[in-house]
């Protein structure tokens, strides 16, 4: 028997091998295997099998699991996520499927036979030490010995056993306020579970949304509710796995890995304010976990129930085109908004903020709390030499520099670049350093120094490094909390007043995407912190107006047309192809290739750039744009060139 193996490395082809006698009656689609590669011994997956000799072919070490951990419909979805995140199937097989040793970890074994009493509750690893793998595999496969968690008790039966729903495939997409989403989640909920089925319900972190959620659940369903994902203990996540792949009635909770998680007798998914970035996963397998529930629902024929404050523009697409848009914005008119802009000239930020602390003030001094939101978390950005005019960048890629006072130091946003700040300037010697754009520090102090008399606090999140944390805040004292985009996350913090500074500059952070950033940081910090009264304090340059954000259908169909005269998502796909190599010379024959590929293939014109960067390394990036299958078909064979990168629906260009 021949065995075709995807390995979980950067290479889209699988691998042949041949299988013994002894294993072939255990090796199935996407089973585990242990095989021989260069030198070393990896876990790979079945991919295909067929018949022959092998002539020539190394042999398969060991198959890994007693039997397939994937349902049928679970298979599907994988083969489809490869496909459209052009990832190779043995990157995203490793990532579906939790790790084989955590599973053998919690697995015991039954037996049915006299013969075989002495393994009668041995744990898994001690029986395959026992028996051997072979002779077990064998017991298993006759119905002689059977498996069963000591999480749960219950038998531990193959994939292929975990069966459907017949709850039908409802769909549909709600915005609404969080108390309304939460009162309509809990109803669908109770439906499903009271028929014996299950749901998934995707939040977009653990931290924030899931605690909120996990509590408010946990309370109506009780020991019914598991969290599965990274983010808690091994033992309570693989509790959750064998409950749901093997129980009933059940509601997981994840964010993104328990998309893939076997669930039996699924009838729904719920996938809470979808247009978070916290839903992308970064490593290994590049996938955004609210595309692929909407894939699995309709593998599964399952309901799908998007719900939040601002969905992304792309759902709200699919949904508007299958007439499954449900828009509840009359929250947004019910409290008291004042819409402030205030002006100054030429980034005068002392103006604006002056005009921000005289704003906090009158709302203290009410008794009542101001959250401040801004985009940026340093203490200023942009910086500039007064006498020379010239910028302070990075000594690495060129890239405009950041001051963070905490540390004392410059940081580089492009590069991740970390430098002393010398408070003269390298070009001129000058000593009088200014900030083209201001962030949360900035404010922090500014504010701290007008109201020492009240507790000033500050939110926002340092990516890739801490999460951020809710600051503990005074019950009954009026407080100013200041923050980035963790400000509109779902902690429980209200405030009678929001003030934005700097909102407008969102506009050049973030792409064609930069209108609905700002679309979704105004809707969810209204959302998360409920305030009466909205403030709006931007440059008068940059200004925009918040009455074009706050008209929900409007802004949805306006941005919608404007994507579609520019042919961009949701209308066309857009991948990112990156080369990255120590120098210009090992780069440039693999960006020779790549526009030799694609002009085999007509698809030149589908191409812009590349553009050069030098980040650590040499960059060039190339953005294809295009739904033909022939198109796909060439990102993975560009995929397999030395040094390239390939980045699907990349949140910003």
């Amino acid at each position: 028997m021949i065995v075709h193996v995807a390995l979980p490395i950067p290479v889209t082809k699988t691998f042949s091998y041949f299988s013994p006698d002894e294993w072939g009656p255990y090796i199935r689609k996407y089973s585990r295997v242990a095989v021989p590669f260069h030198n070393k011994t990896l876990t790979g997956f079945v991919a295909g099998i067929e018949e022959g000799t092998g002539k020539g072919l190394k042999e398969v070490a060991e198959v890994l699991d007693p039997f397939p951990l994937l349902t049928s419909p679970l298979e599907g979805l994988v083969e489809w996520a490869s496909r459209y995140y052009i990832t190779p199937l043995g990157i995203v097989l490793k990532y579906a499927l939790p790790l084989n040793p955590h599973i053998e970890r919690y697995l015991c074994v039954k037996t049915n036979a006299r013969s075989l009493g002495a393994l009668d509750g041995m744990p898994l690893r001690k029986a395959l030490r026992a028996t051997g793998k072979v002779d077990l595999l064998q017991y298993l496969r006759e119905g002689s010995a059977t498996l069963f968690d000591t999480l749960t008790g219950a038998d531990f039966l193959p994939a292929d056993t975990i069966g459907g729903s017949d709850a039908g495939g409802e769909k549909a997409l709600y915005a609404g306020a969080i108390s309304s989403r939460l009162e309509r989640y809990l109803q669908l909920i109770s439906i499903h579970l009271e028929k014996g089925n299950s749901v998934i319900m995707l939040l977009p972190d653990y931290f924030s949304a899931g605690a909120y959620f996990s509590r408010t659940l946990s309370a109506a369903f009780r020991d019914r509710v598991f969290w599965y994902g990274s983010s808690i203990p091994l033992k309570k996540r693989m509790e959750a796995y064998f409950k749901a792949r093997q129980g009933h009635g059940c509601l997981v909770l994840g964010n993104k890995s328990a998309v893939f998680l076997p669930v039996n007798r699924l009838s729904c998914i719920i996938v809470e304010r979808d247009e978070e970035d916290e839903y992308r996963n970064e490593e290994g397998f590049r996938f955004n976990p609210p595309t692929v529930a909407m894939q699995r629902a309709e593998i599964e024929k399952a309901a799908l129930f998007i719900g939040s404050a601002s969905p992304s523009i792309e759902s709200y697409h699919r949904a508007r085109e299958k007439r499954l848009v449900f828009i509840d914005s009359a929250w947004l008119g019910e409290r008291h908004y004042d819409e402030n802009v205030h002006e100054a000239k030429a980034a005068s930020y002392g103006l604006l903020l002056d005009e921000l602390a005289a704003t906090a003030g009158k709302v203290l001094e009410r008794g009542e709390s101001i959250a401040v939101f801004t985009p940026r978390k340093d203490y200023g950005s942009f910086i500039q030499c007064a006498e020379c005019k010239n910028p302070f960048l990075c000594p690495r890629c060129e890239s405009v520099l950041s001051y963070h006072k905490e540390t004392g130091r410059l940081a580089c946003g492009a590069c991740a670049g970390d430098f002393a700040f010398e408070e003269r300037c390298r070009h001129c010697g000058g000593n009088i350093i200014r900030f083209g754009q201001i962030g949360a520090e900035y404010i922090e102090e500014h504010l701290k120094g007008a109201f020492p008399q009240y507790p000033v606090a500050r939110l926002s999140g340092n990516a890739g490094k801490k999460r951020a944390k809710p600051p503990v805040l005074p019950g009954r004292q009026p407080y100013v909390l200041i923050g980035t985009q963790p400000l509109s996350k779902l902690y429980g913090i209200h405030v009678h007043a929001l003030a934005l500074f700097g909102w407008e500059d969102m506009r050049r952070m973030a792409g064609y995407r930069s209108d609905e950033k700002m679309f979704h940081a105004l809707i969810n910090l209204l959302d998360a912190l409920t305030p009466s009264e909205v403030f709006f304090f931007m440059d008068s340059k940059r200004k925009v107006s918040p009455a074009d954000f706050l008209n929900m259908e409007a802004f949805y169909i306006d941005e919608l047309n404007k994507r579609k005269a520019s042919d961009f998502p949701p209308f066309t796909r857009v991948f990112l192809a990156e080369v990255v190599k120590k120098t210009k010379e090992a780069g440039l024959p693999v960006v020779q290739r790549i526009k030799e590929a694609l002009a085999q293939k007509g698809l030149i014109d589908h191409m812009a750039g590349p553009l050069l960067k030098k980040k650590k390394a040499y960059r060039w990036k190339m953005i294809l744009k295009g739904n033909d299958e022939i198109l796909y078909q060439t990102l993975l064979e560009i995929y397999d060139m030395p040094g390239v990168r390939i980045e699907v629906d990349p949140p910003n260009i």
